[in-house]
């Protein structure tokens, strides 16, 4: 069950918002098959995803106030552009405007839907072989691991302005995998987008930050082999356990 037990664990109504973090692959829908795999069959799933646009751009946005105005969610997911919390880390626009549109958007949708889960759904470093072009942007960070600790210090920030949004630590879970011995590539090749098992790992987070499942060894792979996706269930459960310590 979620958290608070507000959402209705065999039907809720699911609204993603993100951009093309979200879109590629079809994370939502990667994230509605498993869940039904694990007994949890989803009501209505949606999702506004257009490419490259910030939460505040979203607050801001006709069509994705009119999804979130339609109500009754039980569970509502926001992606942010991928670089925008680790520039919070230098740049005070860019800062006051993450955190300006985490907190509207919360308030918009606790508006319509007060029982509603919230989640931010934290995003990722690029891939390592992005820095080796010198005329990559260092503003984002160093390297992936100065890039990750940004974007996990502002999606902190973030969610400590309402005191019961959720962080799924999707990023923290992809850093688990580069660090260890059996890592996979996670990374399309412009060392940015997802690829499908990013996208299978990123929605076996947000499952597992919603439901707390002991462990995720789900049924559903998708296109991946049983032994893949089980190695990226293990680093999902060692990613949302450790985002659930005190």
């Amino acid at each position: 069950m979620p958290v608070n037990g507000a959402t209705d664990s065999t039907s809720p109504r699911v609204l993603f918002i993100g951009n093309s973090y979200t879109s590629v692959n079809n994370l939502p829908q990667i994230f509605h098959d498993i869940a039904a795999s694990a007994g949890h069959a989803l009501s209505e799933i949606k999702a506004v995803t257009p490419g490259g646009v910030t939460l505040s751009q979203h607050l801001n946005s006709p069509v994705t106030l009119k999804a979130i105005d339609e109500g009754k969610w039980d569970v509502v997911i926001l992606q942010a552009q991928s670089q925008e919390a680790a520039l919070s880390e230098q740049f005070p626009n860019w800062r006051s405007n993450f955190l300006k549109g985490t907190a509207g958007l919360y308030d918009r949708i606790k508006a319509g839907s007060p029982r509603a889960e919230i989640i931010l759904y934290q995003t990722w470093a690029r891939h390592a072989d992005y820095w080796n072009d010198p005329k990559a942007d260092r503003s984002v960070g160093n390297n992936p691991a100065d890039m990750q600790a940004r974007i996990r210090k502002w999606h902190q920030n973030a969610a400590a302005q309402k005191n019961d949004i959720l962080i799924a630590p999707v990023g923290d879970a992809w850093e688990l995998n580069y660090k260890n011995a059996n890592a996979v590539r996670l990374h399309a090749s412009d060392n940015s987008h997802p690829t499908f098992n990013g996208s299978y790992l990123a929605a076996l987070v947000i499952y597992g930050t919603l439901y707390h499942p002991p462990n995720l060894n789900v049924s559903f792979h998708g296109n991946l082999t049983r032994a893949e996706a089980l190695y990226l269930q293990t680093i999902a459960t060692q990613a949302t356990h450790m985002s659930s310590l005190p």
